[in-house]
């Protein structure tokens, strides 16, 4: 009886999982379904961007660091980006957007079904750049931080996404609403990240020699 009654339980939790499995390829499904009717409709859309006549360059006192996202996987799919407490810009698929930034240490920072850091120490006068993802979680997208250092795989392909990439700059009212309305937020993730997300992965740099 007591075998019976593991294998009756060992059938139920194979049927769970493939349920689970099931619910979470149909979500992904859908959200396919309405990033090709975004694409039909045009090209990517934030209200927290918007279209930018050209791109930044850096200063004596500025560094400069430029957010990409080539790939259009999760299009209709965008987050917004902090340097500490600071809320920059909004990642849309297909795009990219420039952000001058003192130089010396940063902390940028984005939170989806996941929270990922990437720790940056710039110089002045120099640009990096920083590559975004988004990629498929149990049930949201999980998003990604991809540092462009020295000699990397993407080194010399970034300049080629200059070209193709469309330009966008924040919208810093609605940012700035948006920040003020998730400070709580905000504090709570960052002390997180001293406490507990700091030590508990490598996650990516950028140094001051990544810089061109």
């Amino acid at each position: 009886m007591q075998d019976i009654f593991k294998y009756n339980n060992f059938s139920k939790n194979i049927f769970l999982k493939k349920g689970t499995m099931l619910l979470k390829c149909r979500l992904w499904i859908f959200l396919l379904c309405i990033t090709a009717f975004i694409i039909s409709c045009g090209g990517p859309s934030s209200p927290y961007m918007k279209p930018s006549q050209g791109i930044l360059a850096p200063s004596n006192d500025k560094a400069l660091v430029r957010f990409m996202r080539p790939s259009g996987l999760g299009y209709a799919i965008n987050f917004n980006i902090w340097d500490g407490d600071k809320v920059i810009g909004n990642s849309v698929a297909k795009a990219q957007f420039d952000y001058l930034a003192d130089p010396g240490k940063h902390l940028f920072v984005a939170v989806a079904e996941n929270k990922v850091f990437l720790e940056a120490n710039l110089e002045p006068g120099k640009t990096y750049y920083i590559i975004t993802r988004v990629y498929m979680g149990l049930w949201k997208a999980r998003v990604a931080f991809l540092a462009i250092n020295k000699g990397s795989e993407f080194w010399d392909k970034v300049k080629g996404y200059e070209n193709e990439l469309n330009k966008l700059e924040p919208n810093t009212e609605s940012l700035k609403k948006w920040e003020d309305e998730n400070k709580s937020i905000i504090k709570e993730v960052l002390s997180e990240y001293e406490t507990k997300w700091k030590t508990a992965e490598q996650w990516p740099k950028l140094n001051p020699g990544d810089g061109r």
